[in-house]
């Protein structure tokens, strides 16, 4: 596959994923005002029952967004493991222990992604994520043409 394809294929996995999480999240807003409408035909308005009602439908909406980032990851995954590529030794002037995340030249290019994208995942501000990959010069040269897929993941997950 050349390096447009793969960009192609890439780029139509996470515009199904945006699609995914906007219909979850549009479902989910229409069910909350249902509730609060029923709600309010019955005259419990401001009920535990309903905030109740509305949290786990909250929480059904963000298991289905962990499932679309888990499926997205996953064919990801696919298309990299098909393209594995990525060097076997630090390039010059890079440091792999100023890491914050464990650095091991010798796992396959979808353990290194997984790895550090579950690092920049972790972060609570997603913003401030992308500004750090962004400075990240270990991943760039530990992930290679996979680095720029995480950046787009990241892209896309802010919106």
């Amino acid at each position: 596959m050349t390096q447009e394809e793969l960009e192609s294929a890439v780029n139509r996995l996470i515009e199904e994923a945006n699609e995914q999480s906007l219909d979850a999240y549009g479902e989910m807003e229409e069910d909350v005002y249902e509730i609060k409408e029923d709600a309010l035909g019955r005259r419990a308005f401001r009920s535990s029952a309903m905030d109740r009602a509305i949290e786990k439908r909250r929480e059904e909406y963000d298991s289905t967004l962990l499932r679309i980032q888990k499926d997205l990851d996953e064919s990801l995954a696919a298309l990299y493991a098909e393209n594995e590529g990525g060097g076997t030794e630090p390039g010059e002037g890079i440091d792999p222990d100023s890491a914050p995340y464990e650095v091991d030249y010798s796992l396959p290019m979808r353990d290194r992604y997984v790895a550090v994208k579950n690092y920049y995942l972790a972060y609570d501000d997603l913003a401030l994520a992308l500004e750090d990959l962004n400075n990240d010069a270990v991943a760039k040269d530990y992930l290679g043409s996979y680095y720029d897929y995480l950046v787009q993941l990241l892209l896309m997950m802010q919106t």
